[in-house]
């Protein structure tokens, strides 16, 4: 015969305070063990991207030397703004403007904006309007007259003007990543947060990703 004892035994389906305080944990541990994972993923993906949008530039300035005897566009040096380029691109080689803005940019602003890294901050390399009217863009372009200070290409001063062409060595650098020197973070970071590297495209338009602090830049591929 059953007494009244088993209406207290009976389930409620209720989780006590402990068992809430467990569940919370376990599920804030697997946060924490899965948010490095789709960082990572996230990024992996923004770098596939960035690559296609440097491939799409590399056909459109290989057009464009094809129909200016050999060479590309010439820059006054690497940083924005980028007039030359993309007056000499767009619309003509390049009918979307977004390829010249990397997805990964918002990352890099604010070390574009600040001063404390290489030299004088204030440049702007996100997609926006105005932005566009004034051609700042995301990539660093390299067929340069002169040193840019905020970008120091490893090459002596006797080696500029640095015009590239087609006919160029192969693994010259033609374009890569916005970077500066000093920043923290490079483009595309990989785990942990720190390293990342620079997708970079070559005067043969292929695309290699770089990984941070590689030796040799802009002069041999890796």
């Amino acid at each position: 015969m059953l007494d009244g004892s088993c209406e207290s035994r009976r389930f409620t389906g209720a989780l006590s305070l402990v068992e809430l305080l467990v569940c919370i944990a376990i599920v804030t541990g697997l946060g924490a063990l899965l948010m490095p994972l789709l960082t990572r993923t996230r990024e992996d993906a923004r770098r596939t991207v960035c690559a296609s949008n440097l491939g799409q530039i590399g056909l459109a300035l290989l057009m464009y030397a094809d129909a200016n005897g050999s060479f590309f566009p010439i820059e006054d040096q690497c940083s924005n703004p980028q007039r030359h380029l993309v007056e000499g691109l767009v619309p003509r080689y390049l009918d979307n403007m977004r390829v010249l803005y990397c997805p990964s940019a918002d990352e890099m602003e604010e070390y574009a904006q600040s001063h404390a890294y290489g030299g004088p901050g204030g440049d702007s390399v996100i997609d926006t309007p105005a932005n566009r009217e004034r051609c700042y863009i995301t990539y660093r372009y390299f067929s340069v007259k002169r040193r840019d200070t905020r970008m120091p290409l490893p090459l002596t001063l006797s080696e500029y003007p640095h015009i590239l062409c087609s006919t160029s060595p192969s693994a010259r650098w033609l374009m890569s990543d916005w970077v500066r020197p000093d920043v923290p973070v490079f483009p595309h970071r990989q785990k942990g947060g720190w390293g990342g590297g620079r997708n970079v495209l070559f005067v043969d338009r292929s695309v290699q990703f770089v990984p941070y602090r590689t030796p040799n830049a802009f002069t041999d591929r890796q």
